[in-house]
C-alpha cells in the first residue's frame, strides 16, 4: 500500500479544473463547471432522487499528461461509503490509468478507511521523470466536492491528446449502466468502452431511478454532438407495463432533436436465478420482446437510426457467474458486457462515416 502523508512543501499541488488537465464524462461541464452528471435544476424540476444521483460522479475523468515522477490525489467527498455490497474503491475512490488512448493500463487505485470521507493517496512514486498519459476515473456512487492532484515540484503538466471527435456516446440507464457492483470506477462497462473508443462517454445511469423519465430525455436532448445514445433502463421498471408506458415518449422526445443520431435499446441482461425462478426468466423475456417489436414498429415507420439488442446476450456462456447478488455484474459481468458491446458500437458508428 502506497498511501502516506506528504509534506506540502514537497509537491506541487494543482486543481484539475484548471488547463491544462482535462475533465470529462460530465455533459454540463464546460457550461457549469460541477462534478455532476446533469445540469442544475430548480427544486421539483426532477424528481429527488435523480437530482441526489446527479451528483455521483460516475463516468467522470481526469485526464492529462505529466513527466512526474510522484503522482498524489488529496479527495473530499459527499460521504463515507455505506453501501452493502459495493466496494469502497468502487464508491469513494478514484483509479489511474497510464497510456495514450487505445492503449491505457491499469496502473492503481486508491485505498482508504471504510468510513472516510476524504483522503489523501499516493498513486505512485520514485517512478522515470518520462511524459506519460493520465486518465484519474471518478467515483462510480458518491459526489466530490473537491479534488487536488499533486506532483513532485519540478514536474511538467501538458495536455491530454484531444479525443479524435466531439462526439460523445451517451448511455441512459440503471445502477448497472452506474457501475454497479464493479469493484472500481476503471471497470464500470462504459469506462471499459472509454478506453477502446477515442470519444467522450457520458454516464446517465441512475441507480434504481432509470425509470424512462422525460425530464431525463429532455436533458439529454441538451448533450451537443451525440454520436451514439444507448437506452438501457428496463430493469428499473417494476412491472412492464412501467415501460410500455414510458419508453415510447422517451424515444419520441430523443428523437425530436436528435432526428439521425443512432439509438441502442438494450434490455436486461439475464438474472442469475432464471434457472429457478421461471416468473423472472418469463418476465425478461416478455419484456425483450416488447422492446424488439418497439423497435421493428418504428424502423418499419421509416426511422433507419433505431437498433435493438438482447442484453442477455451480453454475458454469453458464463452468464450465471457474472453477478455479485444476481442481478449488480462483477467485474467480470461488466468486462462481458463491453466485449459484447464493442463491436456493436463500431458497427453503428461506421455507419455515421
Amino acid at each position: 500500500m502506497e498511501q502516506s502523508i506528504i509534506a506540502k512543501d514537497e509537491l506541487q499541488w494543482n486543481s484539475p479544473v484548471e488547463a491544462p488537465f482535462q475533465i470529462s464524462g460530465f455533459a454540463w461541464w464546460s457550461k457549469e463547471q460541477k462534478f455532476r452528471r446533469l445540469p442544475v435544476v430548480e427544486p421539483g424540476a426532477i424528481r429527488q432522487e435523480l437530482d441526489d444521483l446527479a451528483d455521483n460522479t460516475s463516468g467522470g475523468q481526469i485526464r492529462f499528461q505529466t513527466n512526474a515522477t510522484k503522482l498524489v490525489i488529496k479527495v473530499k467527498l459527499f460521504g463515507p461509503n455505506t453501501a452493502e455490497h459495493i466496494t469502497g474503491t468502487a464508491v469513494n475512490g478514484f483509479d489511474c490509468y497510464l497510456g495514450k488512448p487505445g492503449s491505457q493500463l491499469y496502473y492503481g487505485t486508491t485505498r482508504f478507511p471504510h468510513d472516510s470521507d476524504q483522503y489523501e493517496y499516493v498513486f505512485f512514486e520514485a517512478l522515470e521523470a518520462e511524459m506519460r498519459c493520465i486518465t484519474l476515473n471518478f467515483p462510480l456512487c458518491q459526489g466530490v466536492h473537491e479534488v487536488l492532484i499533486g506532483l513532485n515540484e519540478d514536474a511538467n503538466i501538458f495536455n491530454f491528446p484531444a479525443y479524435a471527435t466531439d462526439q460523445r456516446i451517451v448511455l441512459y440507464g440503471t445502477s448497472i449502466t452506474q457501475g454497479g457492483c464493479a469493484s472500481r470506477p476503471g471497470m464500470s462497462y462504459t469506462n471499459i468502452l472509454s478506453r477502446r473508443f477515442d470519444l467522450e462517454f457520458i454516464n446517465l445511469g441512475f441507480s434504481g431511478n432509470g425509470k424512462g423519465d422525460p425530464e431525463i430525455a429532455e436533458m439529454i436532448n441538451e448533450i451537443a454532438d451525440p454520436s451514439c445514445i444507448v437506452v438501457d433502463y428496463d430493469a428499473n421498471n417494476p412491472h412492464i407495463d412501467d415501460l410500455i408506458r414510458t419508453m415510447p415518449e422517451f424515444i419520441r422526445i430523443l428523437r425530436s432533436r436528435n432526428t439521425e443520431v443512432p439509438i441502442l435499446v438494450l434490455s436486461r441482461i439475464p438474472y442469475s436465478f432464471e434457472h429457478a425462478n421461471t416468473s423472472a426468466y418469463e418476465d425478461r423475456i416478455a419484456r425483450r420482446n416488447y422492446q424488439s417489436e418497439l423497435v421493428k414498429e418504428l424502423q418499419a415507420k421509416g426511422d433507419s437510426m433505431i437498433y435493438f439488442h438482447d442484453g442477455a446476450e451480453l454475458f454469453g456462456e458464463i452468464w450465471n457467474d457474472c453477478t455479485v447478488d444476481g442481478i449488480h455484474p462483477t467485474d467480470l459481468g461488466f468486462m462481458q458486457i463491453a466485449n459484447g458491446l464493442t463491436p456493436i458500437l463500431k458497427d453503428i458508428l461506421k455507419l455515421l462515416g
